[in-house]
Order: C-alpha cells, then structure tokens, then sequence
C-alpha cells in the first residue's frame, strides 16, 4: 500500500489504492518510525490512490506535526481525493500541490 524511498534529501511516501482505516493500520506505525528517524521533508504521492478514509486524514496530521511545520507536501492528488481534503478543511493547513 505505501512505497517509501529517499529521494533529493525528501522522504517520499508513494501511496496505492484505498487508503481506508484498515488499510492505514498496516503500515502506519512504520511510517511514523520512519519519519521520525529521517528527520527530513515528508511528500506523500497520491497519484495511484482511489479513496481516503478518516484514517488516512488523521496520519496526514501526524506527520504534519512529526515533520514539522511546512515539510508534509501531498502531490499527484485526484480531484476526488482533493475534494475530501477541501471539504475536510485540512487544505487549509497542509501543502497540497497540483
């Protein structure tokens, strides 16, 4: 369900499918371990992903607090996945690219 790589000093996180409560379970404490050993800016690729969850919005704020402010970037969003950010409220508080 999640890739994770380095790449140009950027901790990227390439995410695939339903990204559901279940889902996120799996893989969730390894990636909060991972960003908090790598203490670099976090992106997280959305270009295969075909629905979030709550749960998924909730990891997005954790590692928006554990990266620090600014160094969570979402990229390669649907205009599904983006409507569920906008609608949410959390566009207004992560970095969300076209």
């Amino acid at each position: 369900m999640v890739d994770i790589s380095i790449n140009d000093e950027k901790l990227v996180c390439a995410f695939n499918g339903r990204l559901d409560t279940v889902n996120c379970s799996k893989w969730e404490k390894e990636l909060l371990d991972k960003v908090k050993e790598s203490k670099i800016p976090v992106v997280f690729n959305l270009a295969n992903v075909e629905y979030v969850a709550s749960g998924f919005l909730r990891v997005c704020l954790q590692i928006s607090k554990l990266a620090g402010n600014g160094n969570l970037e979402l990229i390669n969003m649907s205009d599904y996945v983006k409507k569920v950010f906008t609608l949410s409220g959390f566009d207004k508080y992560l970095n969300i690219q076209d």
